[in-house]
């Protein structure tokens, strides 16, 4: 799996223009003829932070004694913005290789970045949500040394999404039901995500599905680099860690085994 993953990720380095050039080109079509444009970058995670503050803390009144307020906001936010990256990735990713025959089979981009590109194009609002969420933490007073290890998070964030796009999208070019699972999957995903609420407020039976969640890693990770206050647990840092660097070696061995049925697939 490690040879796998190596070689994958020196196709992306040497490729990496190419990479950069039709990630652009994939990032300016799911844009184009929308009168806001890339605006949506932005808009897109703002307005889901407000229909999550709406449904938890007007609705279910969620209180967290350590977060009131606005810092509340920064807490979900937090979990919020890589949810939506992974999010995103995944649901577009799914069929990304079968909508994208046509590149494989002329041979403009090796088959292995197909995945990837839409990965990084799915990534997109992901930053610009970053973006205000640094300002945000910068403007209340959050910030500390520890967001310098930002860069690590999202990098290690990254390869647990390309491994998991790897997966999905080489199931989805036989399974059409593959891409339904994954929508409703990421729907139920939000919600049973402590985005909102945290570990200790989960009744002790479904505690599991926090545990075994990896998002709940990942929102911890932010949570720990933007929040100066917030601790993060040694197993909680090492099972990201873990979690990350296992879904792409998995995901990019997987993809290896399957590449060549993949190609000649109609």
């Amino acid at each position: 799996m490690a040879t796998a993953s190596l070689r994958l990720l020196g196709l992306a380095w040497r490729k990496r223009r190419v990479l950069g050039a039709v990630t652009r080109v994939e990032l300016e079509k799911r844009y184009s003829g929308s009168a806001l444009g890339l605006a949506w970058l932005g808009l897109y995670p703002l307005l889901l932070l407000a229909i999550y503050l709406f449904v938890y803390a007007v609705v279910f009144r969620t209180q967290l004694p350590q977060y009131k307020g606005l810092d509340y906001v920064l807490f979900v936010f937090c979990g919020l913005v890589p949810f939506v990256g992974l999010s995103e990735a995944l649901s577009a990713g799914t069929g990304c290789i079968k909508q994208n025959m046509h590149l494989v089979k002329n041979v403009m981009l090796p088959i292995e970045l197909v995945p990837v590109r839409s990965v990084l194009a799915s990534l997109a609002t992901q930053a610009a949500g970053l973006a205000i969420l640094l300002a945000l933490v910068a403007a209340t007073g959050h910030l500390s040394w520890k967001a310098a290890l930002l860069p690590a998070v999202v990098a290690l964030q990254v390869l647990m999404m390309v491994g998991l796009v790897l997966v999905l999208a080489s199931l989805a070019v036989a399974l059409a039901d593959v891409g339904y699972f994954v929508n409703l999957f990421l729907l139920l995903l939000m919600f049973v995500s402590p985005i909102g609420y945290t570990r200790d407020m989960v009744p002790a039976p479904f505690t599991l599905l926090v545990d075994a969640n990896p998002v709940t890693y990942m929102a911890e990770a932010y949570r720990w680099t933007l929040l100066s206050e917030h601790a993060l647990p040694a197993p909680a840092g090492a099972a990201f860690v873990a979690i990350a660097l296992a879904c792409f070696a998995g995901g990019a061995a997987f993809f290896e085994r399957f590449k060549g049925a993949l190609v000649d697939y109609e």
